[in-house]
């Protein structure tokens, strides 16, 4: 009767611990920075607007869509990065969790969702564990538009 108990026991402990949580990285401890989570955060590991460019482009991060002089960071917590055609936040909430809004001002997607991230240690970034869109082995570059708030005119007609 004690060998069944025990048999029964280990196998209630291995089907608990099969179902308890699982983090694929470090835990995080202190605040991250805004700056810190634009350059660091990898969008894919989210479901969002950047979910089908994500399966050709080879970037991965926020930092690599829009130039920092797009990024406002309007107070600890926060990132706003925004351009014509989108709109994309990340209210840090919590040590470990963002409120991700995502934007198309074309009216054609509008996402607002609460994520739970860790650290990377492998890859030196932060992500969710909802899922994770590969780098095509061929993926192209992300060549990123020139910033649309700079006159036309040409370097030789701005001297005086």
């Amino acid at each position: 009767m004690r060998l069944t108990n025990v048999l029964v026991l280990g196998l209630g402990l291995f089907l608990f611990a099969g179902c308890s949580q699982k983090h694929p990285g470090a835990q995080i401890d202190e605040p991250v920075w805004p700056y810190e989570f634009y350059k660091r955060f990898n969008l894919r590991t989210i479901i969002s607007s950047y979910s089908n460019q994500l399966k050709f482009v080879c970037a991965s991060y926020p930092r690599e869509f829009y130039l920092p002089g797009g990024v406002v960071m309007p107070n600890s917590d926060k990132v706003v990065i925004e351009d014509k055609d989108r709109y994309l936040s990340f209210d840090l909430v919590s040590t470990d969790q963002v409120i991700i809004e995502d934007v198309l001002k074309d009216g054609k997607y509008h996402a607002k969702h609460l994520y739970t991230f860790y650290y990377n240690e492998e890859h030196d970034d932060f992500r969710a564990d909802t899922f994770y869109i590969p780098i095509h082995p061929k993926c192209v570059p992300l060549i990123l538009k020139e910033d649309e708030n700079v006159s036309d005119a040409k370097p030789e007609d701005k001297k005086s």
